[in-house]
């Protein structure tokens, strides 16, 4: 079953916490295909710096090995980044339309159900997020 990985179950693999093994299993299944938008490539090198930069958990160094690590993945594991286009526009601002959402994660789930894949499993640490997503068909998978 191919996945659509949001940043908040993604970030899990590059800093360590609960769900960080289930994230990992994900990505590294070589049968089943994983997708991130490009949106996401923003969101994670944002949130890795924020570690460095803000909360001081890592140094300069861990966030450089963290991002090197991001893009290695991206090509070693194949991972298909999606670009944002009109039609996940129109879809975000349907989802947003029937319910409050963060303007992201509306992005992020269009992006996943115009994917539309057999039985794609959408896969985010946003409990609220993955509740919108299994209200509109999706499976979902929360590490």
């Amino acid at each position: 079953m191919p996945y659509f990985v949001d940043t908040s179950a993604l970030f899990k693999r590059y800093q360590s916490e609960k769900g960080t093994a289930l994230v990992c299993r994900v990505l590294e299944a070589t049968d089943q295909p994983a997708f991130i938008s490009s949106i996401t490539i923003i969101e994670m090198i944002s949130n890795l710096r924020r570690l460095c930069e803000v909360d001081k958990i890592t140094t300069e160094e861990q966030f450089l090995q963290q991002r090197s690590f991001f893009y290695k993945d991206i090509s070693t594991l194949g991972i298909t980044i999606l670009d944002l286009t009109a039609d996940d526009i129109i879809k975000a601002e349907d989802l947003i339309f029937k319910r409050y959402m963060k303007p992201v994660d509306s992005i992020q789930l269009a992006i996943a159900l115009n994917l539309r894949r057999d039985h794609i499993t959408f896969v985010s640490a946003d409990r609220k997020l993955c509740k919108i997503a299994a209200e509109e068909g999706l499976d979902i998978l929360t590490p």
